[in-house]
């Protein structure tokens, strides 16, 4: 024999049309934290630094409210305490994207041959240990 669907009543089925729209929703936010940890702002699809979403970066609209120039290509918009949620005018530093790699390398230790090492091994060295065949492959 064939199943059938079974009846809802009334209140239970679903009132197409009904839905609550745009901003009465629970989802929807003025302000959300992104996947990278960044925050993002609703600012309207007409914004300039709006992505198709109408969303923008928190720290990006800070800087340029602040009358400084939009990054640009190989530029790069820091938070100078590494907190990315905290985006103070004073927080933030405009970089070259080289100089921004430089820094971070400098975190790094290096092995004899001028590779660099991962994270894990730096901090086993620093703390007085010795490791070997952990380095960075780049193939």
């Amino acid at each position: 024999m064939g199943t059938s669907k079974p009846i809802l009543p009334a209140a239970r089925r679903p009132s197409h049309g009904k839905q609550p729209k745009a901003n009465r929703q629970h989802r929807w936010n003025d302000r959300m934290v992104a996947s990278t940890g960044y925050i993002r702002i609703r600012v309207g699809r007409g914004h300039p630094l709006a992505d198709p979403n109408g969303y923008a970066y928190e720290h990006t609209v800070v800087w340029v409210s602040a009358g400084n120039p939009k990054p640009g290509r190989g530029q790069v918009l820091k938070h100078k305490n590494d907190v990315k949620t905290d985006s103070r005018i004073d927080n933030l530093e405009l970089l070259a994207r080289a100089e921004l790699n430089r820094r971070k390398n400098q975190k790094h230790l290096r092995d004899p041959r001028g590779r660099l090492l991962t994270a894990t091994a730096s901090s086993a060295i620093r703390a007085g240990g010795t490791v070997r065949y952990h380095f960075m492959d780049k193939t």
